[in-house]
């Protein structure tokens, strides 16, 4: 048995009081401003950058040029449009968009992602030591307070700069709450958000966890995802175990709602006045309603998916999943882009970790070409989308198998790059002979 931490995430309605719901929206509306200026600012120093590099040939380090690495560099400019807002979440705000667009970054200079516009009703962060004096008042109610201005914002209110509130839960979601209280749970970062004009806590939670069986760091499960197969799952320790999860279910599905959609809007065209009498929106209420029944049947496919990758996962005690990285999807890959194969990653994502295993995105570049027995990468390795068949040592097998298998490889990214510089210097020397 070993001891694994979870972290978990529950909502909480917060009472409605009209002082700390304006108060919440004028948060709301600061970090709205902030994350946008943060993500500005980061573009800005992506931009010099390359003057820099181009300039001096080599990348500027943050500290050497600002004294100071980005975020703190940008909370001095953020600070402003918080003035009236506790300092912890102004900077709790301004490094959540900072960290963003570093992490987006690869994409956004690739054309493949834009660059992040946050939403004026967006969640904003509060941090645990903005939390106190949690306490149960009824089986459905809490009191707690939120310290959520600053001095000069209570100033400005004629209040104090923690503000009383009262969460309203249920049955099941309480419990979590007296977990708190009683220290069996600790309570984490947290986020306010805003949802039909009610504002909720999200509430972060960990705890620990025991773990039935073993978990081996070395252990790698690669997942590989496709049209013929929606999800083929191999192994770095075993050269043959291997899982599939075919996709004829999706596409089945895919196409009886497609032919549906097709049908209801040919018939919009002669609809009688029952389907016309409130205009467009009464016209295409059928149309919505299919769209509620495939949104349900995509998150109820992904959530068995998921909960099917992982449990394989730790029934051969793999200590890291890996899966292809879903931003470098193309115009190739279609039927990818049709189904919410990023919902699945998420769910998986999810899931692993309360498992205790590891998530990582490898590039999905030339993993369905290489050849997983001898490493040989060539476009016509793979001819169809079902047969994998290596022109170097004449390997045969199932296509999405073979991607599985490169991806569950650690060093996997590593492994192409060391190969196509083998095979392109193997060219240039053949040339040269």
């Amino acid at each position: 048995m070993s001891e694994i931490k979870i972290t978990k995430t529950m909502r909480y309605e917060i009472e409605y009081n009209k002082e700390l719901y304006d108060i919440l929206s004028d948060i709301q509306y600061a970090v709205w401003r902030i994350k946008n200026k943060a993500t500005s600012m980061a573009w800005d120093w992506q931009q010099f950058s390359f003057g820099y590099n181009e300039r001096f040939g080599e990348w500027p380090k943050e500290k050497d040029v600002l004294g100071k690495t980005l975020s703190p560099d940008v909370y001095a400019f953020t600070k402003e449009f918080g003035a009236h807002v506790a300092s912890a979440t102004v900077d709790t705000a301004t490094q959540d968009a900072v960290k963003k667009f570093k992490n987006d970054k690869p994409d956004i200079l690739a054309g493949r992602k834009a660059i992040a516009q946050y939403r004026r009703d967006g969640a904003f962060p509060i941090r645990v030591a903005q939390i106190k004096g949690l306490e149960k008042e009824t089986p459905k109610k809490y009191s707690v307070i939120f310290s959520l201005l600053s001095r000069e914002g209570a100033k400005e209110r004629g209040c104090k700069t923690q503000i009383p509130a009262r969460l309203r839960t249920g049955a099941g979601a309480n419990d979590i709450l007296d977990r708190v209280i009683d220290g069996t749970y600790k309570m984490c970062d947290s986020e306010i958000s805003k949802r039909k004009n009610k504002f909720y806590l999200l509430l972060t939670y960990q705890f620990t966890k025991q773990q039935a069986n073993e978990i081996y760091e070395g252990r790698v499960m690669g997942i590989d995802l496709g049209i013929v197969n929606a999800a083929y799952m191999a192994f770095n320790f075993d050269n043959y175990l291997r899982y599939q999860i075919g996709g004829s279910e999706i596409i089945q599905f895919r196409k009886r709602t497609e032919a549906r959609r097709n049908e209801l809007l040919r018939q919009g065209k002669y609809a009688g006045k029952g389907r016309r009498g409130h205009g467009r929106k009464t016209l295409l209420k059928p149309i919505e309603k299919l769209r509620g029944k495939v949104a349900n049947f995509r998150d109820t496919t992904n959530h068995k998916y998921s909960k099917y990758i992982v449990d394989m996962a730790i029934k051969h005690g793999v200590g890291t999943i890996q899966m292809e990285d879903l931003s470098g999807i193309n115009g190739r890959d279609k039927f990818l882009k049709n189904w919410p194969y990023f919902d699945l990653q998420l769910k998986i994502e999810y899931k692993a970790r309360y498992a205790g295993i590891k998530f990582v995105k490898v590039s999905p570049k030339y993993t369905s070409q290489r050849c997983s027995n001898c490493g040989y990468i060539a476009p016509g390795n793979r001819k169809t989308q079902a047969d994998f068949h290596c022109h170097q040592c004449e390997y045969k097998t199932n296509a999405d198998f073979n991607a599985a298998k490169n991806i569950a490889l650690p060093d996997i990214e590593e492994r192409i790059k060391n190969e196509l510089e083998r095979q392109e210097h193997e060219k240039k020397a053949l040339v040269n002979a």
